[in-house]
């Protein structure tokens, strides 16, 4: 059994003193495993400047700075990545570390990554002979209000749940998942909660199936203003949100129509469900963002292992390596060109390389 705790905080380009204020409430509870997801940690041309970046941004440093601070080493940072200005760190106590190496994904969920929007996740392996996957997930989908914005959101946790892998497994193959961020699903005509529109789109398997959420008991997290109070040219919302999700068998049918065309790794026969209890579900009092963090305490329960016998080998999309390279390359080419476009020195130096180029051209023909 661990106790885990999940927050997940929009940081709204605000760091300190958030961040300590973040750590503080955040270690306050006993916990074996700690999640923190944060989102945007960084203006917009910073982000697409570090979207393929592979050590951590000065911001995201110091999201890890101030929870190591707090924790005092009781717990370590097994991991921490980052994805734009989504991130995600995990903190795990000496009684319950992992016997393996981390496994990271992450995939930006607009357009050739053109949005700040991302995900990010970690999966960890825990149990008997560390049998048991469990990953933690932050995302930023997109914002707006209406059908419209609602099928953007849908869509963005089909591309998530498609393109977030760990070394041959799919989010859906993990024996549990926390999923956290700011989900941006907003009440569609009033800021009741019964009109929630991540409710209505899990209930129609439209985006998370099989994912659960425990009761909300706490008030609308976005949007406030410095003085605490929420704007009133918005609708308060309950933009950020945790969900949780444990393979089992009764959660199949559900999950058929998201899998890709390929089976799942079986060992359903070796390992006894998961099973994740929710302890306590609420929001912090931390001010000076937009939004207020939302942070959860859950026990879970590890599978337990019964008969253990090695996965099916996966069976790989063919296809699936050619179409992650040609992303890269598109990426990356957007990227840089976004990059020079807004940094002035890079203009200056291209325009520079530019016309030497053509007054060497000139030159030539003008010599021939």
């Amino acid at each position: 059994m661990l106790t885990t705790a999940v927050v997940s905080f929009n940081l709204a380009q605000r760091k300190a003193p958030l961040l300590s204020a973040l750590a503080q409430a955040s270690a306050a509870a006993p916990f074996d495993v700690l999640a923190v997801a944060v989102q945007e940690l960084a203006p917009f041309a910073e982000q697409m400047r570090r979207s393929h970046a592979t050590r951590l941004s000065p911001a995201m440093r110091c999201v890890v700075a101030a929870f190591d601070s707090e924790l005092a080493g009781a717990a370590t940072c097994v991991a921490a990545l980052e994805h734009g200005a989504v991130g995600l760190a995990v903190w795990v106590r000496p009684s319950a570390c992992p016997a393996q190496p981390p496994i990271y994904a992450k995939t930006a969920l607009g357009p050739l990554a053109l949005s700040s929007k991302a995900a990010v996740a970690v999966a960890l392996r825990f149990g008997p002979s560390s049998t048991s996957t469990v990953a933690f997930v932050s995302a930023h989908l997109p914002a707006g209000i209406g059908p419209a914005a609602d099928f953007a959101r849908n869509r963005a946790f089909r591309a998530a749940a498609t393109r977030l892998h760990f070394a041959g497994r799919s989010l859906f193959d993990c024996h549990s998942v926390f999923f956290a961020g700011d989900l941006n699903y907003r009440a569609a005509l009033s800021a009741s909660f019964a009109d929630d529109g991540l409710r209505q789109a899990m209930r129609c398997n439209a985006a998370f199936p099989a994912f659960t959420e425990p009761a909300v008991a706490f008030r609308p997290t976005y949007k406030l203003l410095a003085s605490g109070t929420y704007d009133p040219r918005r609708s308060p919302a309950w933009c950020d949100r945790i969900l949780t999700y444990t393979r089992h068998n009764a959660a199949a049918p559900r999950i058929a129509a998201w899998r890709e065309a390929r089976p799942a790794p079986d060992d359903s026969s070796s390992l006894a469900p998961a099973s994740i209890t929710c302890l306590r579900y609420w929001s912090l009092p931390v001010a000076g963002s937009d939004h207020l963090p939302v942070y959860a305490r859950f026990r879970l329960d590890l599978p337990r292992l019964v008969n253990h016998d090695p996965d099916i080998p996966v069976i790989a999309d063919p296809l699936r390596s050619y179409y992650l390279a040609l992303g890269f390359v598109a990426d990356r080419s957007v990227g840089a060109v976004h990059y020079v476009l807004t940094d002035p020195a890079a203009l200056l130096l291209l325009l520079a390389v530019l016309s030497a180029t053509a007054i060497c051209l000139a030159q030539g023909s003008y010599t021939t």
